[in-house]
């Protein structure tokens, strides 16, 4: 079975098991993003999601594939001239002293040549060369599509990695907030005789690694906002949360693998440059002698150095050039291209491979994605209500002060994990999308 038979089977084999769209079915209400946009209040610009891809196409990476294409797009149309005849145009001037010290001859001459140049045959060389910057500048364009791609996937995992950390230190400060509360109440007991010292240095230490935790979730934050600022060449103070669109289960090309294919057909149209047939051109001379050498002698003298020296000449030339020597090493050349042809097809049979498994493995993490919210979710409903019925037994003093700090520490874990789901989600449909070969872009809400 050929690779690529197995590669059309592979996928033949995957796109049956597409399903609809995945739709998350989630408690609004256990989400912390509404704390997110009230901390965000301050600033007075948020971005879209949409409007960071927008500045994306500034990235400076970007900017240099595109002037990469424009390059590859400026050489297919030079190659094209090559089919067009040369025309030189020169001019001679001489001054010219002969003889000796019986006899000398001062004259000057001045001549004007065009010589128009075509070639008719050279192996079909230009053909050939045409083609391969062609396949090089479509090969520049899927290179640029796919660095475009590449951008825009680091850009949607900074922007739910911030929504994700920015979770974690809410949640943090929630919990820091409840610590010191409850660490004001403990004091006051400890001053009155009524609770131990380990109660009042466990909340205390409580607190200090509450601290410690929001303190690394701030420079988790602010690490995320100068990504961005790095991959849109914008400045990045907020951001506006938005949902992806669920992803169609669909295979397509990706783009670095188009590229491939065209690099491939260039180095073909390369090894077709090298042949072994001969060149021809036609060329055309005509010469104007403006200033001739004087003529000497008598009249029929005269005539005869006129022939060898007319006024206006036309020269028409038809030049056939055969390398025969040259193919021994013409030949090898061809298999060190060829050679190198087929390294890069191997290269393309194990990417469309890798594809294919990319596709699997993210439509598969996508539904595991979407598994994990609902057990978040399960999860932090269980931790609320059972926190609830502790704080009520601790209060009443009816537990120790131990259980009471694992149901806190339970419940707002329970917090960040499931709002780390919700963006982990988002962040795997976008990977889907990237892998699968789709448009990131397709799949973004549009603005109202």
């Amino acid at each position: 079975m050929s690779i690529k038979r197995f590669i059309l089977g592979a996928m033949a084999g995957i796109l049956p098991l597409v399903a609809a769209p995945m739709n998350i079915d989630k408690n609004e209400s256990l989400s912390i993003i509404a704390d997110i946009e009230k901390m965000q209040t301050k600033e007075a610009y948020r971005y879209t999601l949409a409007e960071l891809l927008k500045a994306a196409d500034s990235n400076y990476s970007l900017q240099a594939k595109a002037l990469a294409s424009l390059q590859a797009k400026k050489g297919l149309t030079a190659s094209k001239l090559a089919f067009l005849p040369s025309l030189n145009v020169d001019y001679n001037f001489q001054n010219n002293n002969v003889g000796d010290t019986t006899y000398s001859l001062n004259y000057n001459t001045q001549a004007a040549d065009a010589k128009f140049t075509w070639n008719l045959f050279n192996g079909f060389a230009t053909l050939n060369t045409i083609a391969e910057k062609n396949a090089s500048y479509f090969a520049s364009l899927a290179d640029e599509e796919y660095t475009r791609q590449n951008i825009y996937l680091q850009v949607v995992q900074q922007y739910y990695g911030y929504f994700d950390n920015a979770s974690k230190l809410i949640s943090l400060q929630k919990k820091l907030a409840q610590i010191q509360s409850d660490l004001a109440r403990v004091q006051k007991l400890y001053n009155q005789g009524l609770t131990t010292i380990d109660n009042l240095e466990s909340l205390k230490a409580q607190a200090a690694q509450s601290e410690y935790q929001i303190d690394d979730a701030k420079l988790n934050l602010e690490q995320n906002k100068l990504m961005l600022e790095y991959l849109t060449n914008a400045r990045v103070k907020a951001l506006r949360y938005e949902q992806l669109l669920s992803p169609e289960f669909e295979f397509k090309e990706r783009d670095d693998i188009s590229s491939l294919q065209y690099q491939i057909e260039v180095q073909k149209y390369q090894i077709k440059q090298l042949n072994y047939y001969p060149t021809i051109d036609l060329s055309n001379t005509f010469t104007y002698n403006i200033q001739k050498r004087p003529l000497t002698g008598g009249a029929a003298m005269g005539s005869f150095a006129a022939i060898f020296n007319p006024t206006m000449q036309n020269v028409i030339t038809l030049n056939v050039t055969w390398k025969l020597l040259d193919m021994v090493g013409t030949s090898l050349q061809r298999q060190y291209q060829r050679v190198g042809q087929l390294s890069s097809q191997k290269q393309l049979y194990y990417k469309k491979m890798e594809q294919i498994k990319d596709e699997e493995l993210y439509r598969k993490t996508l539904e595991i994605a979407q598994r994990k919210i609902k057990s978040a979710e399960a999860n932090l409903k269980s931790a609320n209500i059972a926190y609830a019925n502790i704080k009520k037994k601790y209060d009443a003093n009816l537990i120790n002060f131990t259980d009471y700090l694992q149901a806190l520490s339970t419940k707002f874990d329970a917090e960040s994990t499931f709002n780390q789901s919700l963006n982990n989600y988002e962040m795997q449909k976008a990977n889907y999308i990237f892998f699968s070969g789709q448009k990131i872009k397709d799949y973004i809400k549009e603005q109202k």
